[in-house]
């Protein structure tokens, strides 16, 4: 178990204790308060006690030491007297206390008993010395103690605590209720976990200030704190970080709907069982599922060690969301190339090893086949699952079907809204229970109806007024509402739309007003959660032929051209959008608020979406969105930033999906599946690759596109699928749709290709007959195949024959006289080759397979140094071109060889560099992928390792 984790629990234990003793010492005049961690610095009795007690007059009432055990662990009496004895020793108090969560060892109850018997002090010590006859040592300790001494013995007392952290915690939070509510500021109406997790960090805080300055935690320090206001309490999730959260949770809920939230409490109550539970919140989109997952947290955030917010709408949100799970609890594990499937792994190991709970919710479930591999079983956690699907298999544990709110909490949500009094609110309570039986009780219709009453400057005494007027449009919107939703839904978010279109200037250049409603109806085709905004106003008011296509990157518009804060402004001040996370860094061109995202409810997208099919332009303003899509896909593949294009990937998915349900395929949008798929193949997922490409394919063919360049390099990629995993065994290799066969027939047409272009574009030819002669040249096969792979690569080589030289074909050839060298041990040589190539600037495939050459050549120099510098540059820098695994299984078997002859010649320092190679990271993926050769050259690299170490050991 980690040591570290382990220790942050018993602190976490010892601060717990002081809290709840300053809770219960409240209500006493006399006490001023609790110096945590005891006594002043450079006091003799410092070590002794963990916190105490102190009177107004500065008298120390209880001395507390407190002692905590893993779960299961013991304190023997012996052990516990000791203690006792040690914390006596120079410590003024009126009572001394050892508090452990410890189950009581050998004679540990009857010395509890023994000290709570308020026994006479020399019979205690009679007592004692007679239960401890078989501890000499402490016999002698008892036998030597004065007068003063047995007397401060018989004001001792042990507490063996059998409560967990969870019990302790939840009596915490029914102690701080109580206390606000004696002074009708209320808890259980907002925010009790945060309010105890805020106290505990304070406690820390005063632990940690070594000059013992604010040590003393004071009744008044307390009182003053539990005290704050509501609105301030359930805020500060958002603006404070408590280091146990990863992910975006959603505005705390200032109305509070016992509908829900009491059966997630009573789903999870504090217990120390370790299997995990969970509890599915099923309703349509804006009825408050999320919000309700959002206030169980804030009422529970402190009964868990951690807590992960996972956006579940697509598959790469999911990945994205669980990299940030990994990189709270393990940062040194996680790894943005990992695959979906190793970072499952790697987080059910991070979860399983946490000694306290864990809370996931998996927010907007489609189904649960998506999420279920992700979420241990067997570890101490809790799952809250958000779904819209109430046919989905929902699995065991609590189910709450969320529908409408009360009354009560609609006129609630209201009041705020319109930022009532509460003599206003008693005022206008039948405008106000009109308003909200019109919108049908449903929250997003409320936080639609509020914000275009309060935007507006319509005042309760104009309800009437508003409801004739959504009565009116909601007849006329009645086909635009989605199944289940209320009728008036669809009218609220119509006439907040309206209102941004009344106010845009016509003769106004980029009217705010009206680039905000752009943005918004091109964000009703993409994920609803970090949105790049950036993103949503190049598409509303820029087209993608008009940039410069040799720049692939995102197009960034800068404040002069239009003010995107105004903007969004309009949207936000109708509850229309909300700010999400930031985009992770790029290293590409950016500017200020580059990285600003949105979130958007899903239900008015689906409006959007709505009133977006009625108009003429709608496939036009799809194609150009497409374009911008790819173009924020490319850029960060090209960086190699793969956080972000896990964001983007989100969004190009979903806009994939509304693409195929509309039947509008273009060019802009096979590049999409083209950018997906390499990304798909390079994190392992061959089926879906090849599903992309093909898609790709048929996206191009039934747009009519004459990008012959883009069919090719579609059919070269799917050719060389099949025959890259053929090398796999059988039973590890994946189900094609494209055979061996097909592959063939898709090289014939790239040879076909390249034989067209070798006048008009000799460049292009030469580096299609290369990369095909290289596939081809890489795989081993027999029969028929093999002879028309043969006949093809000769084909090849004959065009490559009939063009003149390019930079591409002088890499290579370069290349292949690095490899020459290398096979015939002339490493510097190889060396001279490889940097040449390094100083023209080549990239991609080529710097690949430069840079391996390269270490193999510093290696059979004994160049350790250098060659662990390249290692390095490959494994850590973001920038770096990344390794296929041929590439590294090559490298590893290779450097193998060249520090095995290196340990004949007696130097050990090829250690260095064999370690770093073969603790690649994810390296065992890499043998489970591989072949059996692969698997051979990985094993005796390792093995070599070990015997080099042994070796230099001895």
């Amino acid at each position: 178990m980690d040591g570290g984790r382990v220790a942050a629990r018993g602190f976490l234990y010892q601060y717990l204790r002081t809290l709840e003793q300053l809770v219960a010492a409240i209500d006493e005049p006399q006490v001023a308060g609790v110096r945590v961690e005891g006594p002043p610095p450079g006091d003799q009795a410092v070590d002794k006690v963990d916190f105490d007690v102190v009177d107004a007059d500065g008298t120390v009432r209880t001395a507390v030491q407190v002692k905590s055990r893993v779960s299961g662990g013991s304190m023997s009496g012996a052990l516990a007297l000791g203690i006792i004895l040690q914390m006596l020793n120079g410590s003024q108090s009126g009572s001394y206390c050892l508090l452990t969560n410890a189950r009581p060892g050998a004679k540990g109850d009857r010395l509890e008993e023994a000290l709570s018997a308020e026994f006479e002090p020399h019979v205690l010590r009679d007592t004692l010395m007679e239960l401890f006859h078989d501890a000499p040592q402490r016999q002698d300790q008892l036998a030597r103690l004065d007068a003063d001494g047995l007397s401060r013995l018989a004001r001792c007392r042990l507490e063996f605590d059998p409560r967990d952290d969870s019990e302790i915690l939840e009596e915490l939070r029914n102690s701080l209720r109580g206390i606000r509510n004696r002074a009708h500021q209320g808890l259980g109406e907002e925010s009790a976990g945060l309010l105890t997790g805020y106290l505990i960090s304070e406690v820390f805080g005063r632990a940690a200030d070594v000059t013992g300055a604010r040590a003393t935690f004071s009744v008044a320090e307390l009182r003053s704190l539990l005290l704050v206001d509501a609105e301030t309490l359930a805020q500060s999730i958002g603006a404070r970080d408590w280091g146990t959260i990863a992910g975006k949770i959603p505005t705390i809920p200032d109305v509070r709907r016992p509908s829900l939230i009491d059966p997630l409490l009573a789903a999870f109550p504090a217990t120390r069982t370790h299997p995990t539970r969970r509890a599915t919140l099923v309703g349509p989109s804006g009825i408050g599922k999320s919000s309700a997952a959002a206030l169980y947290i804030a009422e529970r955030v402190d009964a868990y060690d951690f807590i992960g917010w996972i956006d579940c709408e697509t598959t790469y949100s999911t990945h994205n969301s669980f990299q940030r799970v990994l990189d709270v609890l393990e940062p040194s594990v996680a790894s943005s190339e990992a695959r979906p499937d190793e970072t499952q792994q790697a987080v059910q190991r991070a979860l399983g090893r946490l000694p306290g709970r864990w809370l996931l919710v998996l927010d907007n479930v489609a189904a649960m086949r998506q999420t279920e591999a992700w979420v241990p079983t067997a570890s101490r956690g809790d799952v809250i699952i958000t779904t819209l699907n109430a046919a989905t298999h929902l699995g065991t544990g609590e189910v709450v079907q969320v529908s409408a709110m009360e009354r009560r909490e609609s006129v609630q949500l209201l009041t705020r809204r319109l930022h009532l009094g509460e003599l206003e609110q008693v005022q206008w309570q039948g405008a106000l229970d009109r308003l909200a039986r019109e919108l049908g009780d449903w929250p997003l219709a409320l936080e639609l109806g509020a914000s275009y009453l309060y935007t507006c400057g319509l005042g309760v005494d104009q309800v009437d007024h508003y409801l004739k007027a959504l009565k009116l449009r909601s007849y006329a919107d009645e086909e635009m509402v989605p199944v289940g939703y209320p009728r008036t839904l669809a009218a609220a978010h119509a006439m907040c739309i309206e209102q941004i279109e009344a106010r845009i200037q016509p003769d106004t250049v980029l009217d705010a007003a009206a680039v905000a409603l752009q943005m918004f109806y091109a964000a009703g085709y993409l994920a609803s959660q970090q949105i790049p905004a950036h993103l949503l106003l190049a598409a509303a008011i820029t087209r993608v032929e008009d940039f410069d296509a040799e720049h692939r990157g995102p197009v960034l518009v800068p404040p002069e051209t239009v003010n995107i804060g105004e903007s969004l402004r309009e949207l936000a001040r109708f509850s229309l959008i909300k700010n999400d996370l930031p985009l992770p860094p790029s290293y590409g061109e950016t500017m200020p608020g580059a990285d600003r995202s949105l979130a958007i409810n899903t239900v008015s997208q689906e409006l959007m979406r709505e009133r977006v099919a009625r108009h003429p332009v709608q496939s036009t303003a799809i194609d150009q969105l497409a374009g911008h899509v790819e173009r924020w896909l490319t850029g960060p593949t090209q960086l190699g930033e793969l956080e972000r294009v896990r964001v983007m990937q989100s969004h190009a998915e979903m806009l994939l999906t509304h693409i195929d349900r509309l039947g509008l395929p273009s060019e802009r949008a096979a590049l999409i599946c083209g950018n997906l798929a390499g990304s798909y193949y390079s994190q392992g997922d061959v089926v879906r690759a090849e599903e992309l490409y093909l898609q790709e394919l048929d996206y191009l063919a039934r747009a009519g596109s004459d990008n012959d360049a883009l069919v090719v390099q579609t059919r070269f990629a799917l050719a060389a699928m099949p025959i890259q995993v053929h090398e796999l065994g059988r039973d590890r290799r994946p189900m094609l749709e494209t055979t061996l066969d097909d592959a063939v027939g898709h090289l014939e047409f790239v040879l076909q290709q390249a034989r067209a272009w070798l006048f008009d574009y000799p460049k292009a030819a030469m580096k299609l007959a290369i990369d095909s002669r290289l596939l081809i040249h890489a795989t081993s096969f027999s029969g028929d195949i093999s002879t028309r792979l043969a006949m093809l690569a000769d084909a090849f080589r004959d065009v490559e024959s009939r063009i003149e030289p390019t930079s591409y074909a002088d890499n290579y050839a370069v290349l292949e006289r690095a490899e020459a060298c290398l096979q015939n041990h002339r490493y510097a040589e190889a060396e001279a080759h490889c940097r040449g190539l390094l100083e023209s600037g080549v990239s991609g495939p080529v710097e690949v397979e430069t840079r391996r050459r390269l270490v193999e050549a510093l290696a059979g120099q004994a160049e350790w140094d250098e060659a662990i510098g390249e290692v390095t540059h490959w494994q850590q820098d973001p920038t770096a071109p990344r390794l296929f695994r041929h590439a590294i299984v090559d490298l590893i078997r290779n450097v193998c060889v060249a520090c095995a002859a290196a340990l004949n010649e007696g130097d050990v320092g090829a250690l260095r560099l064999l370690e770093r190679v073969v603790d690649w990271p994810d390296l065992d993926e890499f043998v489970a992928m591989g072949s059996d050769a692969d698997a051979h050259a990985i094993s005796s690299a390792r093995a070599l390792r070990d015997l080099i170490r042994k070796a230099s050991e001895g």
